[in-house]
């Protein structure tokens, strides 16, 4: 990956050649991309063909990141591709960096934390696509008769609220009128609210998955699991008053252990 990544940014940067099959190009670009990606491919290959499961490693995030990294290598021997397509094909190398996440325990652990706590990150999401649709639905009819040129179609609003609302402020579209001007204000200082929501939540998540687990609290999870079984009372109230990335996950291996170990027979124990 660190070999790929490397020549890839030496290639965009010194090559003046558009593509690595153009004839300027050093043969030595195309080459090694052939050979990493053809040991990618033999990777994804045996991983499909040892894995117990195959239909479920194909589908589980590791395996779609997996076929990622390699798709877009074959992809690039299709004939019709016109030259932006093929730059695109190219750039899409750098999803390579994604496997990262199989062999770096730290980005595995933070991936895990994120999807523990996707429950919390819902509310955000919906309360940003409100914002921005509401923002970008009044600056378009407040701007457009104003500036046909700049607010042709509702499109160009969207692409304004995300610009003003992050405060990256390109000034490629910019509110002339007063009643604009007003609402850009209002949005500029909403929008530094929302981006604070959103890396406070990516920062509570990976602050969670440090923390150790309360011993009671594990304690008292598994006397309910024995007690009542994963679908327990007691067990369903502990999971939703704790959102605890750490604990969520320490929860469903317990589950999965439980419902996978086998039934006791009840002769053997009364003997």
């Amino acid at each position: 990956m660190a070999i790929n990544i490397i020549f890839y940014f030496i290639e965009l940067q010194y090559s003046q050649t558009v593509s690595s099959l153009d004839k300027e190009a050093w043969s030595g670009f195309i080459w090694l991309e052939r050979l990493i990606a053809g040991i990618f491919t033999l990777e994804y290959l045996l991983r499909i063909r040892v894995a117990s499961a195959k239909r479920k490693y194909i589908f589980s995030a590791l395996g779609v990141i997996d076929l990622v990294s390699i798709l877009p290598f074959w992809v690039g021997f299709y004939p019709g591709l016109s030259q932006e397509e093929l730059g695109l094909v190219r750039g899409a190398r750098t999803l390579r960096l994604l496997k990262m996440f199989r062999y770096n325990s730290k980005l595995s652990e933070f991936a895990k934390s994120l999807y523990s706590s996707r429950i919390r990150i819902i509310p955000i999401i919906l309360i940003t696509v409100m914002y921005l649709m509401i923002s970008s639905t009044i600056i378009f009819e407040v701007e457009r008769r104003t500036q046909p040129d700049v607010f042709k179609v509702y499109g160009d609003s969207i692409w304004w609220a995300v610009v003003t609302s992050t405060t990256v402020g390109y000034g490629d579209k910019v509110p002339i009128t007063p009643l604009g001007q007003g609402i850009s204000v209002l949005m500029m200082m909403v929008g530094i609210s929302i981006v604070g929501m959103v890396f406070g939540f990516f920062a509570e998540a990976y602050h969670d998955s440090r923390q150790p687990l309360d011993e009671v609290l594990m304690e008292t999870y598994c006397k309910a699991l024995k007690e009542e079984g994963a679908g327990g009372l007691a067990v369903k109230a502990l999971r939703e008053s704790n959102n605890n990335p750490q604990f969520i996950i320490f929860a469903n291996t317990m589950d999965k252990f439980i419902k996978s170990s086998p039934p006791k027979d009840n002769n053997q124990n009364k003997i």
